[in-house]
C-alpha cells in the first residue's frame, strides 16, 4: 500500500508516520500538485476550500488569486489520484483550504483516504476514513454502539480509565475574569469553556455560533431560563491568545460569569451541566459522568449520550431545565468504550518520537475505506 500525504509539520508528520508504520509506504508532498486542465466541480471545490480557510481574504483581489490556487492545486490533486488510483490521501485534519482541495481531489478521484487529528486523550490520535471532527465516519445513532457493546466481551465501564489521564492544557497567556464578584462554586451553575478563536470545530460546525463573540452574545437570553440560584459560568479557552472579557459587559445583571482562573476540569467536577459549542471539553466532561448540551455540530450529541440544543429556543428550554437533565447510562457505557476500545488509536511518547503499539496495526488498516456510518468491529 502506498500513502500520499501532504506534508504537515514537524510534530504531525512524526505522529502521522508513527501510525502508518509497516502498513505501506509514504510518500510526502510539500504541496498539492498543480494543473491548468479544470474538471466541472473545479470551481464548486475552491469555493468551498475559500470558504473553510483559516485565514479570510481581505479583498476582491487576494479572494480572486486564493480560489485561483485552489482550484490548480484541485485540479493537480485530482488528477495525481487519476494516475495513482490505488494510493491512499493522508492529510493532518484536512478541512481547510489547500489540505481541503488535495483530499477532495482523491475523494472525486475514487482514491481511499485519511484524516489525521489529535485526540481528546493523552496518548492517542484520531484516523478516520471520511473525516474529522463531525465530518468523521461515526454512526449518530446509539444502536451501532449498543449492538457492538453486547457482542464485544468489553466491560462497561472500561472507559473510565481514560478520565485519570484528562489534563487542562497550559494557558498561552494570563487572562483576567469579568467585572464583579464570582459566585461560589458550591452554587449551582452550568459550565460553559470556550474554544479557541477560529478553531475550525467552531467555524464550520458552529451553526449559530461560529465565532466565539457569536455564542457569547448567544448566551444571552437562554441565561435568562436558568433555574433560580443557577449561573452560566464561562472561561475562556488556555491556548486563546486574545480575551473576550469586554464581551460580558453586555450581560450585566444576568447570571453569566467569567472565571479563568480556575482549572477547566476543576470546573467540570464543580459544575452540575456542561454546555459548548462542539468544544472536547464536552466530551471530556462525560467522564466525569456529567449532562452535557452540545450547541454546535458534535459527533457526540447522540440521544442518550449528550443533549443536542439545535437553536437558541432549544438551548432556552434546556438551561430552563438544568436541574432535571441527565444521559443514559448505558448508551454512555457503550459510545465512550467504543472510542477508547475502538474509535482512537494509540500513540506512544517513546525516546523523543511517536510509537504505535503492535496491535493498533490492523486497527489503523481497518479504518483504510470503511464506509461512512459503519464501526469497525474488528472484522
Amino acid at each position: 500500500m502506498r500513502f500520499r500525504c501532504l506534508d504537515p509539520r514537524k510534530d504531525k508528520r512524526a505522529r502521522i508516520e508513527a501510525t502508518l508504520f509497516g502498513l505501506g509506504t509514504m510518500i510526502l508532498h510539500g504541496l498539492p500538485p498543480l494543473s491548468l486542465r479544470s474538471y466541472p466541480e473545479t470551481k464548486a471545490r475552491a469555493d468551498e476550500a475559500l470558504e473553510a480557510a483559516i485565514r479570510k481574504p481581505r479583498n476582491a483581489m487576494e479572494a480572486f488569486l486564493k480560489r485561483s490556487l485552489f482550484e490548480l492545486q484541485y485540479n493537480g490533486s485530482r488528477r495525481l489520484f487519476e494516475r495513482h488510483p490505488d494510493d491512499v490521501a493522508v492529510a493532518w485534519n484536512g478541512l481547510n483550504g489547500s489540505r481541503r482541495v488535495f483530499m477532495q481531489g482523491a475523494i472525486d478521484a475514487g482514491a481511499r483516504t485519511l484524516y489525521f487529528e489529535l485526540a481528546p486523550f493523552p496518548g492517542s490520535v484520531t484516523v478516520d476514513p471520511t473525516g474529522v471532527n463531525f465530518t468523521n465516519h461515526l454512526p449518530r445513532r446509539i444502536e451501532p454502539y449498543l449492538e457492538w457493546l453486547r457482542t464485544s466481551g468489553v466491560q462497561p465501564d472500561i472507559w473510565r480509565s481514560r478520565g485519570r489521564k484528562i489534563q487542562q492544557r497550559a494557558p498561552a497567556s494570563a487572562k483576567s475574569d469579568g467585572a464583579g464578584v464570582l459566585p461560589p462554586v458550591t452554587d449551582p451553575f452550568v459550565f460553559v469553556p470556550l474554544q479557541v478563536p477560529g478553531d475550525s470545530q467552531i467555524r464550520l460546525f458552529g451553526r449559530s455560533f461560529r465565532t466565539v463573540p457569536d455564542f457569547i452574545e448567544g448566551l444571552g437570553r437562554p441565561s435568562d431560563k436558568l433555574p433560580p440560584g443557577w449561573h452560566l459560568r464561562l472561561k475562556e479557552h488556555p491556548s486563546a491568545k486574545q480575551s473576550f472579557a469586554p464581551l460580558l459587559d453586555a450581560h450585566q445583571g444576568r447570571r453569566i460569569f467569567l472565571d479563568n482562573g480556575s482549572d477547566t476540569f476543576d470546573l467540570v467536577r464543580a459544575s452540575r451541566v456542561v454546555l459548548t459549542v462542539n468544544s472536547s471539553v464536552g466530551l471530556e466532561a462525560m467522564f466525569f459522568d456529567k449532562p452535557v448540551i452540545a450547541a454546535g455540530d458534535c459527533y457526540w450529541a447522540i440521544d442518550g449520550v449528550a443533549q443536542d440544543a439545535t437553536n437558541e429556543e432549544a438551548l432556552g428550554d434546556l438551561l430552563s431545565r438544568a436541574e432535571q437533565l441527565g444521559y443514559d447510562r448505558q448508551a454512555r457505557d457503550a459510545f465512550l468504550s467504543y472510542l477508547t476500545e475502538v474509535y482512537y488509536i494509540s500513540l506512544e511518547k517513546l525516546n523523543g518520537g511517536y510509537h504505535r503499539p503492535e496491535n493498533q496495526a490492523a486497527k489503523v488498516a481497518r479504518r483504510i475505506g470503511l464506509p461512512k456510518g459503519q464501526l469497525d468491529t474488528g472484522g
